[in-house]
């Protein structure tokens, strides 16, 4: 489309793999900088070294203080894990909450439509895909009235354990209000349902009127019950940002 790639995220990425750049003089101080702190968190100072299992800890402090940032509620870095991309944080998620068999497997809410990553993954894992419809006429809302209906009727031949939110939407593009986050929220602490939400979208908004609000911070803010009790996992991802890289 034009546009002239980022050049700071290229040199960054070239100098933890091949430090020997570090001395080159054509690559501005600040990616070299930024280079080594990250090389210095790396076991052995190498990029590919081993790292804990959630991620590289400068990472997860950086992750941690963007959503801080963002929310205006604190945020752990021991409560961040790193994946390569959101769609594989999503399976890995997934695999750890499908279990059971016949009427006792698990049950997995997903938006219709939606993006394919869940009903494929519902699918491998042998899990059950409950379908719950986005109202069309009201711009794709996401309605509670809905999630009870889809949630009462499987109850009859499956264990309803997960419920999948996307917001901003994909593909439809909606994006939630405040109010439906809430709604949704005390849905789920009244079913024990864990909650996962993909917002890898969440910087691509542009509708007047518009405004995004992650889950956790509207967990956060609606204080116990609900933030002692409602399980969350969110999403994001470093490619579907602004930025376009």
């Amino acid at each position: 489309m034009g546009q002239k790639p980022i050049t700071f995220l290229r040199q960054v990425t070239a100098l933890c793999v091949y430090p020997e750049l570090l001395n080159d003089k054509s690559i501005p101080s600040d990616a070299k900088d930024r280079a080594k702190r990250l090389l210095a968190a790396c076991g052995g100072q190498s990029a590919g070294a081993y790292s804990a299992s959630p991620g590289i800890e400068l990472v997860r402090q950086h992750v941690a203080r963007f959503l801080q940032q963002r929310d205006g509620v604190a945020a752990d870095p021991q409560n961040v894990f790193l994946a390569t991309g959101a769609s594989d944080a999503i399976v890995q998620i997934l695999k750890l909450l499908v279990s059971g068999s016949g009427t006792s497997r698990t049950g997995v809410l997903v938006p219709i439509p939606q993006y394919p990553l869940y009903s494929a993954t519902v699918a491998e894992l042998d899990a059950v895909q409950l379908g719950y419809y986005l109202a069309e006429e009201q711009c794709w809302a996401l309605e509670v009235a809905e999630l009870r209906r889809v949630l009462t009727k499987a109850r009859q031949h499956c264990c309803p354990r997960v419920l999948c939110i996307i917001n901003p939407g994909n593909p439809t593009g909606q994006v939630q209000s405040r109010q439906c986050i809430e709604d949704v929220i005390k849905f789920a602490y009244e079913e024990n349902l864990f909650l996962m939400a993909d917002e890898v979208y969440q910087d691509n908004i542009y509708a007047e009127g518009s405004a995004f609000y992650s889950f956790k911070k509207v967990l956060s803010e609606m204080g116990p019950p609900y933030s002692k009790t409602v399980e969350l996992a969110s999403f994001h991802s470093i490619s579907k940002g602004f930025m376009g890289e």
